[in-house]
């Protein structure tokens, strides 16, 4: 059973939907596609509005926004999650719930339209499958003989092969990629979301340095971040912290720790606001550094510049790739990585990315993370991280901090 849902009762931290509805038809009629089925937590979320916790927490729950070419959308979700779904302000009304809540309701003419919209929610509920009711979704818009691309990401092979069996007459064809291609450029909203969430996890790194003086844990500093990101509204989603040694470490996840005077700090931090992602990493040091040191992080900067300049409109990711190792090995350093940068957006790593096969052209509108560490096991590791929305006019850095070693 179809449920019509109520889009003006929620406030929220988002002004508008993700969805490039534009950049989407585009692409779409492209690619010969009659509609897309998003499955995975980030795609249902781009084209819906709505976040479902239990298919990020793995708890076998099920969603699909269905997003016709020529035709009304739908949405298929648990009536678990009634209450996500109305808070996330969707600009779906044809909302298909399955599965049970078992609450009780009261008698409460003073209940919120939230409330309200649960409750009427949960009449609404049927024991269909959510395929079932995909495919009654499907059926209803006259896709049953259409391309239809669903999102592989989100199903499993045995959910695959129930929906091909349930629409025997469609061409069933991948849609992920074609997800990844509308999601790769941003809305002034995105970029907007994108940029609050860099500022909460520039300030809360800044609040972590704060506490910084011999014998504090690397547990210490990464507790600090995630109360500031918390203070301000955020949600941490990356918190990468290495002192001394652990500095090089590809993945130092925080520990006991102890710093040292002379150490290095390494720290790659992310914070998520709204469902958009920041990325910042920067290296400070406990008190006076060597020359290597400011030697080897000059060239890390140096090659940092050198992909601002070479990400403008029409080089692919793969060049940037090209330009950044040529400024290392210029400087001396060799290769370190196989990535040096990603998309950022409703996933903190987002394709494309910045790798040597990497055949995608940059676009006006991408934000772009360049990210480029030099790590070295025995010795330490620097690493230079910053996002950057290319525009017309060049790029504009979403970071604000200084692109420096911190002395502490």
């Amino acid at each position: 059973m179809a449920f019509i849902l109520k889009t003006n009762v929620v406030t929220s931290i988002r002004s508008a939907m993700p969805l490039n509805k534009e950049r989407a038809k585009k692409i779409m009629e492209k690619a010969g596609v009659d509609a897309i089925v998003a499955t995975s937590p980030s795609n249902v979320f781009y084209v819906s509005d709505y976040y479902s916790t239990g298919m990020q927490l793995g708890c076998r729950t099920q969603g699909y926004a269905l997003l016709p070419l020529d035709a009304e959308p739908a949405l298929m979700a648990p009536i678990a999650e009634a209450d996500l779904v109305a808070e996330s302000r969707s600009w779906i009304r044809d909302v298909y719930w399955y599965g049970c809540l078992k609450i009780s309701v009261s008698k409460n003419t003073n209940a919120s339209e939230i409330t309200k919209q649960i409750i009427e929610s949960m009449h609404a509920a049927t024991e269909q499958t959510p395929c079932d009711s995909l495919v009654i979704a499907v059926t209803k818009r006259g896709l049953a003989k259409k391309t239809i691309a669903v999102d592989s990401l989100g199903v499993s092979p045995i959910r695959w092969e129930n929906i091909r069996r349930n629409l025997p007459d469609a061409k069933i064809v991948d849609g992920s990629c074609l997800l990844e291609e509308i999601r790769a450029v941003k809305t002034f909203e995105e970029i907007e979301l994108i940029k609050k969430a860099t500022e909460i996890t520039e300030k809360s790194m800044e609040d972590a340095l704060e506490i910084a003086q011999p014998d504090i844990m690397e547990l210490d500093m990464s507790q600090m971040f995630s109360y500031s990101v918390a203070e301000d509204g955020g949600r941490v989603t990356l918190d990468h912290i290495g002192f001394g040694e652990r500095s090089a470490y590809p993945n130092p996840t925080p520990t006991t720790h102890q710093l040292a005077k002379g150490d290095l700090i390494r720290m790659s931090l992310g914070a998520a606001w709204g469902h958009y992602h920041g990325n910042v990493t920067r290296t400070a040091a406990l008190g006076k550094v060597s020359a290597e040191v400011e030697k080897r992080l000059k060239i890390i900067i140096d090659a940092q510049e050198a992909a601002f300049d070479a990400a403008k409109p029409g080089a692919t990711f793969g060049d940037v790739y090209t330009v950044i190792q040529k400024e290392l090995e210029k400087g001396g350093l060799r290769e370190c990585s196989m990535s040096l940068g990603h998309s950022v957006g409703v996933d903190m790593n987002e394709r494309p990315w910045i790798s040597p096969s990497e055949k995608t052209h940059v676009e006006e509108g991408m934000v772009i993370s360049v990210d480029v560490p030099y790590l070295d096991l025995g010795w330490g590791g620097l690493e230079m991280e910053d996002s950057i929305v290319v525009t017309k006019k060049g790029l504009r850095l979403l970071t604000n901090t200084e692109r420096t070693l911190y002395l502490i």
